[in-house]
């Protein structure tokens, strides 16, 4: 591929991304702060949902003392018994059926399972489009020249804070690895002191804690895309022309 075709296509690929980054800013943003906006006040999120609950949670885990005794009492032959394995959502026990051996699951939480099934989602959306309005507004930014640099400080100030808010959002995705993560130790030390009831309590805590960061999760994505929104199109005179040429007006 020659030089000038090469340029041709980068060329090309600005102007598409410019129409599409402008587009998001000025037509999709707005659609997903209703968006995000109905599904936080929707009965899913709500505290005082009765799928979530103290009472559930600890229902929910009950029978974990009756697959900790049935671990206990498996051992294969000549082997010792190893403590149950840690893992990221479930923590796999095992139990003796007749004659025969099969492997019994410690379940997650399902209601936030369902919870971050339908999150997980929005935060890659928002992830994405920070980083393509991001590149947009860089790709923007003139030539350094002296004077003049009002408007390109303004384009600075848009790329921190969607570069900003593009971090946060990395945090959620962190956020719900360490629940499973701290949520299978507790589920493992369970099985295997399953007298202890201040691991069940740790887990129902752990889970409400969960539900909580979740419903600030959805309520925080909502307020970027209102931020965002609100603070380009400000300033979507300066952020796509930085510098003006006002010769004329000192005559």
């Amino acid at each position: 591929m020659t030089n000038s075709a090469s340029n041709g296509s980068l060329d090309a690929f600005k102007q598409s991304l410019f129409s599409e980054a402008e587009e998001l800013v000025r037509v999709t943003f707005p659609r997903k702060v209703v968006q995000l906006d109905t599904m936080f006040k929707s009965d899913l999120f709500q505290i005082n949902n009765d799928a979530f609950s103290v009472e559930a949670t600890l229902s929910a885990i009950g029978d974990l003392e009756q697959l900790s005794s049935a671990t206990a009492t498996f051992a294969p032959p000549g082997k010792r018994r190893c403590p149950a394995t840690n893992s990221v959502d479930v923590a796999a026990v095992t139990k003796t059926a007749g004659s025969g051996s099969d492997s019994t699951d410690v379940p997650s939480n399902a209601f936030i399972l369902n919870v971050i099934e339908q999150l997980k989602p929005e935060i890659h959306e928002l992830m994405m489009k920070c980083n393509q309005v991001k590149m947009w507004i860089q790709l923007l930014i003139p030539r350094v020249e002296d004077g003049n640099n009002f408007g390109v400080s303004v384009q600075e100030d848009a790329v921190g804070e969607v570069g900003r808010i593009e971090g946060e959002v990395v945090t959620y995705l962190d956020a719900i690895s360490r629940y499973y993560l701290t949520r299978a130790k507790i589920v493992s030390k369970l099985l295997k002191y399953p007298n202890l009831s201040d691991y069940r309590r740790a887990i129902s805590e752990i889970d409400q804690k969960e539900f909580l960061t979740l419903r600030l999760t959805c309520c925080e994505m909502r307020n970027s895309y209102c931020v965002l929104h609100d603070t380009i199109m400000k300033n979507i005179e300066k952020i796509k022309k930085p510098r003006s040429n006002n010769l004329d007006s000192l005559y």
